[in-house]
């Protein structure tokens, strides 16, 4: 479905193809066009018919502009007000801008509360003994010592990674909430078109330690989700995983990206990878029993034993 693709996007979560797996028939565009007519800054989002929110499996949803706005916040502020006239008449909005848009203060003067939120990435991955160099000993250690147990697979296993994630969940004592119908849909469809990778890690006897699947497009390689088995946590298979997809991906993306993590113990396992801490923003303008649930919502989580 990539020969839907448009130029005028951030990453892969902007795609036409990729929303309509995440958001078939909720999503719309608004662009901004030069004097010329030609598209000069383009924005999407995802509603319904109430609020602007995220979908499932999307990291951002932000501005692309051309290059020649980049460096004029004026004309940036003015194009910026323009995407979304339409997006504020919405009664709760909740989005994710790309790290790439910068200039975030036109949000603060339209009303939206910023929340900066994290991710790790990776950048010249061609050299890899100089990222592996940068990992921290305790990835290097489970790296090694992954490599004698077991030995990692290509080939999509779809009953794996969704099995994988269910005990990642049940370890927790929890259900989980990932929607497995998304997720097979986005597999399917990332395969067909090129823009995905999945990998395992599987020992001799067939068990799967660790598994992963990746998105990407020319720009940036995105962990998009992974999972371990409770049994084999302590083999290092997930880092040789991450090890292998980092490799990989030098040879499609300019960017690793690790599709950052708020929970503290998941944003200490990415930066044992080195990476750099990249920020970008969550933009939100909420009604007052909404924005009190916001609010309110990580406390609750944090009491009944949910890590956050």
């Amino acid at each position: 479905m990539t020969d839907y693709s448009t130029a005028y996007a951030n990453n892969i979560f902007e795609q036409p193809w990729w929303l309509d797996i995440v958001a078939p028939g909720s999503w719309k565009e608004t662009v901004s066009r030069g004097k010329d007519g030609k598209v000069q800054a383009r924005a999407v989002f995802v509603h319904d018919h109430k609020k602007v929110f995220m979908p499932e499996f999307t990291q951002t949803l932000g501005i692309w502009m051309d290059s020649t706005l980049q460096a004029d916040y004026g004309r940036q502020k003015t194009v910026i007000y323009e995407l979304f006239e339409e997006i504020n008449t919405y009664r709760d909005i909740s989005f994710h801008l790309a790290p790439e848009n910068k200039y975030i203060l036109p949000f603060r003067w339209m009303g939206y509360s910023l929340e900066p939120r994290f991710t790790y990435r990776l950048y010249g991955l061609l050299d890899a003994d100089s990222l592996y160099a940068g990992f921290n000993k305790t990835a290097k250690k489970n790296i090694k010592s992954a490599k004698n147990k077991v030995a990692i697979h290509r080939e999509t296993d779809m009953d794996a990674l969704l099995g994988l994630l269910d005990k990642t969940f049940e370890a927790q004592n929890r259900k989980n909430p990932m929607n497995k119908d998304m997720i097979q849909k986005i597999v399917e469809t990332c395969d067909q078109n090129g823009a995905g990778q999945y990998l395992d890690a599987r020992d001799a006897d067939g068990n799967i330690h660790s598994c992963a699947y990746f998105v990407f497009d020319e720009k940036t390689w995105y962990y998009l989700f992974g999972a371990s088995h409770p049994d084999y946590k302590s083999s290092g298979a997930q880092s040789l995983v991450i090890w292998e997809g980092i490799q990989m991906a030098s040879k499609k993306s300019g960017i690793f990206d690790f599709e950052g993590s708020m929970i503290e113990g998941i944003e200490n396992f990415f930066r044992q990878f080195g990476g750099e801490c990249v920020p970008y923003y969550a933009v939100r303008k909420n009604g007052f029993l909404k924005e009190m649930v916001h609010v309110l919502k990580p406390r609750v989580k944090k009491l009944a034993g949910y890590k956050i």
